[in-house]
């Protein structure tokens, strides 16, 4: 039973390996599938070593590789090889980042469409998104029954219809 898990815990089924993450459904109320485990190794070195360019920057297997690394930032790139390697093996396409911070939408402050407000990920067929986080913070992850659709709030939905501007055609 579930009770000594906060709400948001209670949407979260927790797994012990990769292959339990990429194949275990969802079901129920449960709307995020996590890999809890701990890392070894020292992830703040290879962000410190990486040359950043911008607020995100991609780093590529063959400059992750090219590092001078200690022997503790060596096992940090190892998982992320690893790991990298895991995701290309299941069909997906996994892109590595170190992200320093990002861009705030100041153009909508009613309705901002960066990732600092809260915002929901959602497919109507199923799919696969791995968020993996190996330095600082991660994701946090809302339960469905807390989120509140912007659009049905009424002084939202006001400010939208006065940006939008209809266009009808007839073909």
């Amino acid at each position: 039973m579930m009770t000594d898990l906060s709400p948001a815990e209670q949407h979260i089924q927790y797994v012990t390996s990769f292959q339990d993450l990429a194949y275990t459904p969802f079901e129920g109320a449960i709307n995020a599938i996590c890999w809890r485990r701990t890392l070894g190794g020292n992830f703040s070195e290879i962000v410190k070593r990486v040359a950043l360019n911008g607020n995100i920057t991609e780093i590529q297997p063959e400059e992750l590789r090219e590092l001078q690394l200690s022997e503790q930032g060596q096992l940090a790139r190892d998982i992320l090889l690893n790991d990298l390697q895991l995701l290309t093996a299941h069909g997906a396409s996994p892109v590595l980042n170190v992200i320093n911070h990002y861009e705030q939408d100041d153009s909508y402050l009613f309705f901002p469409t960066d990732v600092y407000s809260f915002h929901v990920d959602r497919s109507p067929i199923p799919t696969d998104t791995f968020l993996c986080t190996y330095y600082g913070d991660s994701s946090e992850i809302l339960p469905n029954a807390q989120g509140q659709q912007k659009v049905l709030i009424p002084e939202i939905r006001d400010e939208l219809k006065k940006t939008i501007s209809w266009v009808c055609c007839r073909f």
